[in-house]
């Protein structure tokens, strides 16, 4: 290298020695730095979407306790509404109810009467259980029960009145008939049942 630079002048020396050290930088710059610039940015994204997801951890968990006091509010309300509408029948409870109506009336209850329930009516979660009732008593004893009934915290709609005086009239003076309709829910049944091993 040195016959190469004989005679020149010393800042040509000096050019070519900044050619190389140039050339060696973009060298080292294209084959290093680019692919760690390329790294460190795709870090960072990656740490700028953690930190995002960070963040919305946080906000979900501070509104956590909003969130249990709301689940805490919607199962009251459901058990309210389940005492409204129940998923089951509750026979017993119904004819215990109704005969302390009965003997509260100073009724004669004469038929208290159970079938099964209706059918579920197209998309309506629920089905209809008419309850036959048949009393003997007095007239306005009879408005009391109905209003009583009403007063119920499961729904009874009162049907298919039919009154009738009685023959004899000392302590009750008519027959009644009647249908107390109640209404049970029904769950959804479950479509995606496995399908039965031959």
């Amino acid at each position: 290298m040195a016959s190469v630079l004989d005679g020149k002048p010393i800042w040509v020396g000096i050019l070519i020695g900044l050619a190389v050290i140039a050339a060696a930088i973009g060298a080292v710059h294209y084959f290093l730095v680019i692919d760690i610039e390329e790294e460190i940015k795709a870090t960072e994204s990656q740490i700028a979407e953690l930190d995002k997801k960070i963040e919305q951890g946080r906000a979900a968990q501070r509104k956590l306790p909003q969130f249990r006091e709301e689940v805490r509010r919607l199962e009251i309300e459901l058990e309210k509404l389940r005492r409204i509408l129940p998923s089951t029948r509750n026979t017993e409870e119904i004819i215990r109810k109704l005969k302390s109506l009965v003997d509260q009336g100073d009724f004669i209850l004469r038929r208290l009467q159970f079938p099964d329930l209706g059918a579920v009516k197209g998309s309506d979660p629920y089905a209809e259980w008419p309850i036959t009732v048949s009393v003997e008593g007095r007239y306005h004893n009879l408005a009391i029960l109905f209003n009583r009934l009403s007063n119920f915290s499961r729904i009874i709609n009162v049907e298919q009145i039919t009154i009738a005086a009685l023959g004899t009239q000392v302590d009750r003076t008519i027959a009644a008939d009647f249908t107390a309709k109640t209404f049970v829910y029904v769950e959804a049944k479950d479509d995606t049942k496995k399908p039965a091993k031959k």
